[in-house]
């Protein structure tokens, strides 16, 4: 290493300067061992192209001296990343237009094919804890790895495919360092210790506790067509969309789809009058915004259709199940994500409880969490209250939850099923949100 840098010293001392300054800051004074492409990326595209004290030309100038060294130390890999014109692209993108330098990153970062992809099994946070930062690279370093030999080509057919499997090998693999624990068990055990135990909010913390150990465990939505009748009226507007539904010119179901969903789904006596518009048929029109909003049906033009999920879902009832559960709980990190885990956090233990209880519970989980709204004033029983009838609209016409009664003492109970449900869609809120709420 030393040779390296005073072989460019002789010649180019302020070269060798930069290099050596680059190095440390990349390796933290370690050997070049220590290197991996995954990381000498993330210096040259994210940290290197984000430093806000030298300019576009000087960050150059710093990827140049690093290739200098590199060749020295006979890393040619890696010395034409570091003077690729990709880096000179990226390092010049951020300065003028941050937004699209981060994009650049983005698309470096995956055409490279080492960057570790989301999986089935998980989807890497931006904010990571010690298994989950070690697990990431040790993902990148096996495909580092394939790419190297030949194994993994990337851009080429099924490319992602293979990547894919890579990551989840190297998730699920035992490792002898933990007694056998793989990298997946241990990102688990750390998103849910963090997911129950965050700061702020006591409540949430002695809600979420109960449900840390049925959590760790996946949850099998069982036989299709119990699934898919859990899901009644989701799967009824699916089958009506089938190859497509035309709307009317303000954008809603046709009246005729709006009477028979009334009809066959039993709803007519929840309505005071005739109700053949979809705007004066609310429990329709929230069942439409649902599947909508669950990523199952688009709108296209004049036209209500399936999207390629909402195809797979209408085929197959546990796959419907499935994107029910992957998609419940939203938007990503908001308060009405918080209300959407504390009314399923509520409801999964099968337990028959007041609504006033559960909105309580809300308010306070929010309140407690830091949440503001607009003026940063703390948020009032109104704006709550608004938030936990969003959530429960959603599963009272989902037909997951069942009310019973009167308006003033009404109680809430998860319908035979939905427990399950409930707790996949928790699970699936820890391993799969880029964000987890504390």
């Amino acid at each position: 290493m030393e040779q390296a840098l005073a072989a460019i010293g002789r010649v180019e001392p302020e070269v060798a300067e930069d290099a050596r300054a680059a190095w440390e800051s990349l390796t933290g004074g370690q050997g070049p061992e220590s290197l991996t492409q995954w990381r000498l990326q993330q210096f040259l595209w994210d940290e290197l192209s984000r430093s806000s004290s030298t300019d576009a030309p000087a960050r150059w100038r710093v990827a140049s001296a690093l290739a200098a060294l590199l060749d020295g130390l006979g890393m040619q890999r890696y010395s034409s990343i570091a003077r690729s014109e990709t880096t000179r692209q990226i390092l010049a993108s951020g300065e003028s237009t941050p937004d699209r330098g981060r994009t650049a990153v983005r698309r470096a970062m995956q055409r490279s094919g080492i960057e570790p992809p989301d999986t089935e099994l998980l989807t890497w946070g931006s904010v990571s804890g010690q298994v989950e930062a070690q697990a990431l690279e040790a993902v990148a370093d096996r495909l580092e790895l394939a790419v190297a030999v030949g194994d993994l080509v990337p851009g080429g057919r099924g490319w992602r495919d293979q990547q894919a499997e890579i990551a989840v090998d190297v998730l699920m693999a035992p490792r002898l360092e933990t007694s056998g624990e793989s990298f997946y068990d241990g990102i688990l055990d750390e998103r849910l210790d963090h997911w129950v135990r965050g700061p702020r909010s006591t409540t949430r913390g002695g809600l979420l506790a109960p449900l840390e150990l049925a959590l760790r465990e996946p949850v099998d939505p069982g036989m299709a067509a119990p699934a898919r009748a859990l899901l009644r009226p989701l799967d009824w507007l699916l089958t009506e969309i089938g190859d497509g539904l035309a709307l009317t010119a303000a954008g809603y179901l046709p009246p005729r789809t709006v009477s028979r969903a009334l009809d066959e789904l039993g709803w007519r006596d929840e309505l005071i009058g005739p109700a053949n518009r979809e705007v004066d048929a609310y429990p329709v029109l929230v069942l439409r915004e649902t599947a909508q909003r669950l990523g199952l049906a688009r709108r296209r033009g004049a036209r209500l259709t399936l999207t390629p999920g909402g195809r797979a879902a209408l085929a197959d009832g546990r796959t419907l199940w499935q994107a029910v559960a992957a998609g419940l709980v939203g938007p990503e990190h908001s308060a009405l994500a918080v209300a959407w885990e504390v009314v399923l956090a509520v409801l999964a233990t099968g337990d028959v409880v007041g609504e006033e209880d559960v909105r309580v519970l809300v308010q306070q989980v929010i309140t407690e969490s830091g949440w503001r709204v607009a003026g940063r004033r703390t948020p009032s029983e109104s704006d709550t209250s608004a938030l936990f009838f969003a959530v429960l609209r959603e599963l009272r016409w989902l037909e997951l939850v069942e009310e019973t009664g009167a308006l003033l003492d009404r109680r809430l109970r998860a319908r035979a099923g939905a427990p399950d449900l409930f707790r996949s869609a928790l699970r699936h809120r820890v391993l799969h949100r880029d964000v987890v709420p504390f």
